[in-house]
């Protein structure tokens, strides 16, 4: 088994029921002056592009939804944006009315275009690069989940306008791995499908599917949940790929740990390997899928 270890808390049991989908609110973006009101929508609108494309979040727009509208009639415009601020007694209450778990803010701060010579093609392009801070708060507690400043940039030979629109669509991109590191699938093994003496277990299902945005050839981490003394640690022992997504389930093929997977599964049960997304997503057939 591999050495690293991650404590996760005192010890109680591991709870199996299926994943369900998150609600997160985006919220309305703040912007500098040096920012014009089209490219802030613009990265706004692939930021829930972002979320709405992984297929396990129920995504509600602050600008559409009618609570949510009211809510932001009656705040003033916040220049620092923290969680003594966002949350108060009013819009907790919005929010966890929507049943929401996770809010999400955003401010596009700075923006730069440049035209510059390229060396070796002898020719020029415009060079634009735009500036957001990202954060995630948990809606339960006001607590800062995530914080990220993303640099967005966009090229293109003909105008700046164009590159401006390049950086914008670059937020699809960064996206993907900002919900993949910051929003983990968790799952559990459902069952075995086949095993043998030498490579522990081959294939095996594991709970959620089509439902959840799961793809082919996703793969998955596989996790030990071991206690030590009074504490729970999750321990990585294996790796999964995804192989036939179906409604509710997912056969995977195992490409390691295939020996502890099958023991632990066996002799301590499901309870003990908790199933988590690797953030890297590929097709046999078709290229790279990020979300």
């Amino acid at each position: 088994m591999m050495s690293a270890l991650c404590f996760v808390g005192s010890a109680k049991a591991q709870e199996t029921s299926d994943p369900q989908k998150e609600t997160v609110i985006v919220d309305e973006f703040t912007r500098t002056t040096a920012v014009p009101s089209y490219l802030t929508e613009g990265i706004r609108a692939n930021v829930i592009e972002g979320f709405v494309s992984k297929g396990r979040f129920h995504v509600v727009d602050a600008l559409t939804n009618d609570a949510l509208k009211a809510l932001s009639a009656k705040r003033v415009a916040e220049d620092n944006v923290d969680a003594s601020n966002v949350m108060n007694s009013e819009s907790e209450a919005v929010y966890k009315s929507l049943g929401a778990k996770y809010l999400i803010k955003g401010k596009v701060t700075d923006r730069t275009v440049t035209r510059e010579k390229d060396v070796l093609s002898d020719s020029y392009s415009w060079y634009s690069k735009i500036s957001l801070s990202l954060t995630v708060y948990n809606i339960l507690d006001g607590s800062t989940v995530a914080s990220k400043n993303i640099q967005l940039t966009g090229v293109n030979s003909d105008s700046s306008e164009k590159a401006d629109m390049n950086a914008v669509e670059d937020a699809k991109k960064e996206m993907r791995s900002f919900v993949d590191a910051n929003f983990k699938f968790k799952t559990f093994i459902e069952m075995i499908e086949s095993a043998d003496k030498k490579k522990g277990a081959k294939e095996l299902y594991i709970v959620g599917g089509n439902e959840m945005g799961i793809k082919k050839g996703q793969v998955f981490k596989v996790y030990y949940v071991k206690q030590i003394g009074s504490r729970t640690t999750n321990q990585e022992i294996g790796a999964l790929k995804a192989d036939e997504v179906m409604d509710g389930l997912t056969k995977c093929n195992v490409t390691k740990g295939g020996v502890e997977i099958n023991d632990i599964f066996n002799s301590e049960g499901r309870d003990k390997l908790v199933i988590e997304s690797a953030g890297n997503t590929r097709e046999k057939v078709g290229g790279f899928f990020g979300f």
